[in-house]
């Protein structure tokens, strides 16, 4: 009587509500395709542990790695059921979830690490408008990396590039740029494509080095072009009904563990493409030097398919942005 008469009625119902606040637990469930061990999934685990810490237990995450939800595919799928809240993405969910990110990923479109970091940074606030208005709340932005041609033989040009058995991989911006030049291609799965080397059906491959170098694909190619065909980001999103889970004085805590490893993240995967290079050489694979003439032909076919991609893989208004924005970063 004495705790009552001290507390009040009005003292004891916001008590209550408060006890009641402190033990409400949202859990967000995601997925990715990132192994466990690998510095993608380091960067995922940082996040939830600073996360839980942030907001006291309040708010905990549930990260399947490895593909054990399935495929980027099957978890958007499970997302839009409610299986799942969200997921770190690096491929064909990016152009499901934030179509015009895909105008960063068109061939030639950097030329270095400079021209990508100003540009991400600068269009930011449109990319996130864009994952909105498709239903997902962005919480970090990664990189996946350059990617270069890897081959058996020489290739050194266009012309050396028509003349060997070129991957057909899934990236039909990149398949855009080969019908452009003229570049037959074979389709193949990414798990068959070191068979195929292993067998000479096929002899020029494309990806990033860490990937290369993880996949044994260094073991079968003898020289790779050191110029950076395309580039590919990644990024950490949850649905939209999974973002209003959230309790409101929560979702910041959220969004800046996030985004915080994910930028920490992006200097580590280039450290890794960089040490993978360096060891390609060590293992006999020669680096054939980007040439002026060879990029500007590389960057005459890339004109050329754009007319295909423009308005359809992305808007003319996210590539326009792009452009503008490596016009005052180039200053030309």
């Amino acid at each position: 009587m004495r705790f009552i008469k001290t507390f009040g009625p009005i003292g004891l119902a916001a008590a209550w509500l408060m006890t009641g606040m402190a033990s409400a637990q949202v859990t967000l469930k995601m997925a990715t395709l990132a192994p466990e061990g690998s510095i993608w999934m380091q960067a995922l685990h940082d996040a939830k542990t600073e996360i839980e810490a942030a907001t006291g237990g309040a708010v905990k995450l549930k990260i399947y790695p490895g593909g054990i939800m399935g495929s980027e595919k099957d978890v958007l799928f499970k997302i839009k059921t409610g299986q799942l809240q969200g997921g770190g993405f690096m491929g064909y969910a990016i152009g499901k979830i934030c179509p015009d990110a895909s105008a960063l990923m068109f061939p030639m479109a950097f030329r270095n690490y400079d021209e990508v970091d100003l540009a991400l940074e600068k269009m930011r606030p449109f990319l996130d408008e864009n994952a909105r208005k498709n239903g997902f709340e962005t919480v970090g932005w990664t990189e996946v990396g350059f990617s270069y041609a890897y081959g058996m033989k020489p290739i050194a040009s266009l012309e050396n590039l028509r003349a060997t058995k070129v991957w057909g991989l899934d990236s039909p911006m990149l398949m855009d740029l080969f019908a452009a030049g003229g570049i037959s291609s074979i389709p193949a799965n990414v798990t068959d494509v070191l068979t195929s080397l292993q067998t000479g059906s096929l002899e020029t491959v494309f990806g990033p080095p860490t990937a290369a170098v993880a996949v044994q694909w260094h073991t079968k190619v003898r020289c790779y072009n050191t110029m950076r065909l395309t580039y590919s980001i990644g990024g950490v999103f949850f649905s939209s009904p999974g973002w209003a889970m959230l309790p409101a004085p929560h979702r910041e805590a959220v969004r800046a563990a996030f985004d915080k490893h994910c930028r920490l993240l992006t200097p580590k995967v280039r450290k890794s493409d960089i040490e993978a290079l360096d060891y390609m050489r060590t293992q006999g694979v020669a680096p054939i030097e980007e040439t002026p003439e060879v990029r500007a032909a590389f960057e005459q076919i890339a004109a050329v398919a754009l007319q295909k991609v423009k308005g359809a893989v992305f808007s003319a208004e996210a590539w326009n942005l792009l452009q503008q924005v490596l016009k005052e970063i180039r200053g030309a």
